[in-house]
């Protein structure tokens, strides 16, 4: 009987330190890749001029890394938390407000084919009918805009008053003949979603995709609210060697187009909610993320506001990036690895390069 008891314990203590052996192998290994990514990150940072910058990773559903770099005030020297600090995400609104165009395609309420008329019956007719899936795959032939409506700075009330910026031009082409990316399609899309739920588009935003994805974080940047956690918003001076207040403006022409604020662990969880069936069924998954094409059969390489992208060693990407007055923005899901990068910084024009597909490099195993 003792030495039953004497093995059975031998063997307990063996199968304890095997797995602890495993544990603690799992643990370097996370650790080094955190410490990987940091040297490159570092590395990138030291050279890129940028104020602040704000990166998280997700592997398989969990955080696995999530840092910030630099400032989110360079004057105050105020630092970044991943998980607090908002940034302006630019056309990463698209992908957020595709968001509502699925869940209303699950509730039947919508049928992207059907031309918008039924559901935007006063927008202006043109001379060519044109649907929903059409203007949020950028093939509407609605323009994009100008460089110096990228500075307006009235506050519009509505949607449906921002529509005037744009809804009486002509459509620059034939429906579906031609992919021209539109920011101002995103707008007419919101007007959509609203006539289609009947709530006001950011009320939907907030109850049906931030709420239920605890994106506490992530909302529309009112002028007339306090934002706290908010970064300062930069440009570049002469030669890019100092940087300056990027210019005011009043992003409510273009909520859904390019409006948002976040944080990249909301991102994260934004993005990890669409890499399996849950939130959506797989087939409105698949709708999101497969690339249009034109009448002629071209792909377009862009989905339902999702961009769809090559990576390294033959990997494909989904997800958007964003360019903002004072923002940048990065934000890809790579399907093979199951790894999320988001990337955002406070000013305008940054160039990330190489630096997400590092990252996605030291993660890919």
């Amino acid at each position: 009987m003792y030495f039953f008891q004497k093995s059975y314990f031998r063997i307990i203590k063996l199968n304890y330190l095997v797995y602890l052996s495993v544990f603690l192998i799992g643990c370097t290994s996370n650790d080094q890749k955190s410490q990987t990514t940091d040297k490159i990150v570092r590395e990138y940072f030291s050279q890129a001029n940028l104020p602040g910058l704000s990166i998280s990773v997700a592997k398989k559903g969990e955080i696995v890394f999530s840092k910030g770099y630099g400032y989110a005030n360079v004057e105050k020297k105020i630092i970044i938390n991943p998980s607090k600090t908002k940034f302006r995400i630019g056309s990463v609104s698209k992908t957020f407000a595709a968001s509502g165009i699925a869940i209303l395609i699950e509730k039947e309420l919508l049928d992207i084919n059907e031309d918008i008329y039924t559901y935007a019956p006063n927008f202006p007719l043109k001379k060519w009918k044109f649907n929903t899936k059409q203007l949020a795959g950028h093939l509407s032939g609605i323009r994009h805009y100008k460089s110096d409506e990228m500075l307006i700075d009235k506050n519009y009330d509505s949607v449906y008053d921002a529509l005037e910026i744009f809804d009486q031009d002509k459509l620059l082409h034939e429906p579906g003949s031609k992919y021209h990316y539109s920011t101002h399609a995103w707008t007419l899309i919101s007007l959509i979603i609203e006539n289609t739920s009947n709530s006001e588009f950011l009320s939907f935003m907030n109850n049906e995709v931030f709420g239920p994805l605890q994106m506490k974080n992530t909302q529309a940047e009112l002028t007339d609210t306090k934002l706290e956690n908010l970064v300062t918003f930069y440009q570049y001076g002469l030669l890019k060697k100092k940087f300056k207040p990027a210019p005011i403006v009043n992003n409510s022409w273009k909520w859904a187009g390019g409006g948002f604020i976040s944080t990249t662990e909301d991102v994260i969880r934004f993005l990890e909610a669409h890499t399996k069936p849950g939130y959506f069924k797989k087939s409105t998954l698949d709708l999101l993320m497969t690339s249009q094409k034109t009448s002629s059969g071209k792909e377009t390489n862009y989905g339902l506001g999702w961009r769809i992208r090559e990576g390294r060693n033959g990997d494909v990407l989904y997800g958007h990036t964003g360019g903002s007055v004072g923002g940048t923005t990065y934000a890809f899901w790579n399907k093979r690895t199951d790894t999320i990068v988001v990337i955002t910084s406070n000013i305008g024009s940054a160039k990330f390069g190489e630096l997400p597909l590092d990252i996605f490099d030291v993660y890919r195993n």
